[in-house]
C-alpha cells in the first residue's frame, strides 16, 4: 500500500475484506475507479480508428525479416517489402530478436477456465491473491439469461517445462469452488502465454543495440490491454520526439539492479534447458507413438519431434528450436512443441506460432516410417 500510494495512486486503501461473500479472503487492498471492458470490442474500435484516419491493416502477413536504418524495412515471407519510417514490433515477445530482450523476460503458460454463476451472485470486481502459484478472478456477462462467468487464472508454469495441463485445470476449479459455491459447469477452459520481466514492468521503447528507429513493446506479464494502451501513446511520442514522462520507466535498456537475483534464477533455469541436447528422448526410436500425439525421438546425435496423427500418419520435424537451438517438447493439451528456453511455440506440423522463432522446425534429413501403426 505504502508503495502504490508514493507512486501516485493515493486513493488506495486497504479493506478488512475482498467483497465477495463466500469467504473470507483477509485485509485486502482495493484500487478504486478501475474498469473491465471486453478487449476484443475495444480492438475493433481501435481498428476502426486506424481505417477512419487513413491508416490500413493486414493480416495473415509473415514478417520474415526486419532491418531499421535510414529506412525500415520489413520483409515478408512471400517475398514482399515493407518500407517505413519507423517500425514497432509489438509480437508478444520480440521476433527481431537473438538475446537482447529474451535474458530480461521469461515465457510463461497460463491456464483459465470459465464457470457458469448466477447472475449477481458475485460482486463486480478483478481480484489478485498473491501466493505462488497466484490466482486472479474477474466476471463477465453469459449469453444465458440470469447467468453470468466466473473466470479463474492462474497455475502458471515456464512455457515448455510442464505438460501437466489437466491438474492445473483441477487444481484451479478446486481452488475456485471452495471459494465460489455458486459455481455450476465449467463452460470454458484455455491456456494463454504471457512474457514475465524480471522487474515486472513491460518493455515499451527503442529496441536495444538496434537502429533508433526500431521500437518493441513487450513484457506485458498478463497485462496486455493497459500495455498496449500506454505503448500507443508512448511510442507515438518517441517516433515523433517529443518527450515522455514514462519513457525512462518503460525504457527496454534500463538496468534492472533491483531484480538481478530474478535474473540470475531465469539465466539459470535457461541455460539448464540445453542438458536437453544429452538427454534421451522421450521414447526410443523405433516404440510407437500413440496416434494424436507427439514426442521427441533420439537418433544418434540428432533429436527428432514426431507426432502421430489421428490417422497413424507420422509427422517429424527437427526439435532443435531455430530461435537459439532449444530442444522443443510436446504440449498434450494444446497439441504444439513448445521451447523451454525462450518460449517459441510451433503447431503439431512444426509450423512457427510464437516467437522469438520466425522460423518454422526443420525438416529431418532421414525421415522415420511413414505410419506409427
Amino acid at each position: 500500500m505504502a508503495a502504490a500510494q508514493r507512486a501516485g495512486l493515493t486513493d488506495l486503501h486497504m479493506v478488512a475484506r475482498a467483497p465477495v461473500t463466500s469467504f473470507d479472503s483477509g485485509r485486502t487492498l482495493c484500487f478504486p475507479r478501475q474498469a473491465q471492458f471486453h478487449p476484443l470490442k475495444y480492438l475493433a474500435a481501435v481498428a476502426q480508428a486506424i481505417i477512419r484516419d487513413g491508416g490500413r491493416i493486414y493480416t495473415e502477413t509473415h514478417a520474415a525479416k526486419i532491418e531499421g536504418g535510414e529506412s525500415a524495412r520489413i520483409e515478408t515471407r512471400d517475398g514482399q517489402t515493407v518500407t517505413a519510417g519507423a517500425v514497432v514490433v509489438a509480437t508478444n515477445t520480440p521476433v527481431n530478436d537473438l538475446l537482447a530482450i529474451h535474458t530480461k523476460q521469461a515465457a510463461y503458460r497460463t491456464f483459465v477456465i470459465g464457470a457458469t454463476v448466477p447472475a449477481g451472485s458475485i460482486s463486480k470486481g478483478l481480484y489478485w491473491d498473491t501466493p505462488n502459484p497466484y490466482h486472479y478472478v474477474r466476471l463477465s456477462r453469459s449469453l444465458s439469461v440470469g447467468s453470468d462467468v466466473l473466470i479463474v487464472g492462474g497455475e502458471d508454469h515456464k512455457t515448455g517445462q510442464a505438460d501437466d495441463a489437466e491438474a492445473r485445470y483441477v487444481r484451479l476449479e478446486e481452488w475456485a469452488r471452495a471459494r465460489f459455491p455458486t459455481m455450476t459447469d465449467i463452460a470454458f477452459r484455455w491456456s494463454g502465454q504471457v512474457m514475465q520481466p524480471v522487474d515486472g514492468l513491460a518493455f515499451i521503447g527503442r529496441n536495444p543495440m538496434d537502429e533508433p528507429n526500431v521500437y518493441i513493446a513487450t513484457g506485458d506479464s498478463g497485462n496486455g490491454m493497459t500495455h498496449g494502451t500506454i505503448a500507443g501513446l508512448l511510442l507515438t511520442d518517441l517516433i515523433h520526439g517529443r518527450e515522455n514522462p514514462w519513457s525512462t520507466l518503460y525504457d527496454p535498456s534500463r538496468k534492472t539492479f533491483g531484480a538481478l537475483n530474478t535474473f540470475a534464477m531465469e539465466t539459470l533455469n535457461m541455460a539448464a534447458q540445453y542438458a536437453d541436447w544429452v538427454t534421451p528422448g522421450d521414447v526410443k526410436e523405433g516404440v510407437l507413438v500413440p496416434p494424436g500425439t507427439g514426442a521427441v525421438v533420439r537418433r544418434g546425435l540428432q533429436k527428432i519431434a514426431v507426432y502421430c496423427d489421428d490417422a497413424g500418419q507420422l509427422h517429424e520435424r527437427s526439435a532443435v528450436c531455430p530461435h537459439l537451438e532449444g530442444i522443443v517438447a510436446w504440449n498434450h493439451s494444446e497439441q504444439t512443441w513448445d521451447c523451454p528456453c525462450h518460449g517459441s511455440r510451433f503447431d503439431k506440423f512444426g509450423k512457427v506460432l510464437n516467437g522469438p522463432a520466425i522460423t518454422n522446425l526443420s525438416p529431418t534429413q532421414e525421415p522415420l516410417p511413414a505410419s506409427c501403426h
